[in-house]
């Protein structure tokens, strides 16, 4: 199947972005806002593509957009939120397993979508595996604001995607992609302008970044403004291989396949080995390794018995 080879190189590149947002979350940026913001106004660049659309979203289909649009920022939003207000290895679990379990039901109850029993078994395999990879030893409990933001969350990356479905199976890819990339665009505006302008304040001072560390800073502001672009660019380049993955196959597969990222990054936190715990926030003890490379070998498993 060629969309899920699309479908893992896309969330390689999201894999790599989600290192770069871990290390400049943890020790550059403030506001939950600011990278929800940035990846939404980046979203519009799409625009250059609009000489090669052929075919525009109508009627109902702009519907779809629109919501596809507004819910992908909006789950970007809760999802920083409830990372700043939560542990990571609480969260990031709890979000990772839910978007492709609502995703699954959504396609199935909206898009028709089914899958054989093989693939059911495959998709649940890539689900507990990537909660253990993406899981770890919390100190404190979540609090009843935050799980609330992680149910949310999740199912806003859900509704984005199956509503993106909608659009592209109906417009095709390239004028679904641009129109909703234009929608989330405009909804990082009013983000960034009218409901949290901090977050607007935050975006600009990245860009006027300053040189060298300030006393407390792990990495400089001219380090993590460049960081960002790195990030911002290769989650632009995953988000338009997942979504095209999509538009080809199935939206439940697509978004359970987001296990590599986490793979990824525990093989970048092993590469960089004393520096991961202070970059990454990761810890390398052996049980930590051995639970991981369970994981992984759950994940190749899984990932198996949906390609075959």
């Amino acid at each position: 199947m060629t969309w899920i080879i699309i479908a893992l190189i896309g969330h390689a590149a999201n894999g790599f972005a989600f290192v770069i947002d871990k290390i400049l979350l943890k020790n550059a940026f403030k506001r939950s806002a600011t990278y929800a913001g940035m990846v939404g106004l980046l979203s519009g660049l799409a625009i250059v593509l609009i000489p090669w659309v052929t075919s525009w979203p109508i009627g109902v289909d702009i519907l779809w957009a629109i919501l596809c649009g507004i819910t992908f920022m909006v789950a970007l939003w809760t999802f920083f939120a409830a990372l700043s207000r939560g542990e990571a290895s609480r969260v990031v679990p709890i979000i990772s397993a839910l978007i492709p379990v609502m995703t699954l039901i959504g396609a199935y109850s909206f898009l028709g979508e089914r899958l054989s029993y093989q693939q059911l078994i495959g998709f649940a395999l890539l689900i507990v595996a990537t909660i253990l990879l993406a899981g770890g030893k919390a100190q404190t409990r979540l609090t009843r604001v935050t799980i609330l933001l992680c149910i949310l969350s999740a199912l806003m990356f859900a509704v984005s995607a199956i509503s993106g479905k909608a659009v592209y199976d109906s417009a095709g890819f390239l004028g679904g992609f641009v129109t909703t990339r234009i929608v989330a665009a405009a909804t990082a505006l009013i983000l960034a302008c009218l409901i949290d302008p901090m977050s607007g304040a935050e975006m600009l001072s990245i860009i006027r970044a300053h040189k060298g560390k300030k006393k407390g800073e792990v990495i400089s502001g001219s380090s993590a403004a460049k960081l960002a672009i790195v990030g911002q660019v290769l989650g632009g380049i995953g988000f338009i291989l997942l979504q095209y993955a999509i538009s080809l196959g199935s939206a439940s597969i697509v978004n359970a396949l987001q296990v590599m990222q986490f793979a990824l990054l525990v093989i970048v936190a092993f590469v960089l080995k004393s520096k991961a715990q202070t970059l990454l926030g990761e810890s390398l003890k052996r049980n930590v390794i051995a639970l991981k490379a369970v994981a992984l070998a759950v994940m190749a498993v899984g990932l198996a018995m949906i390609s075959l």
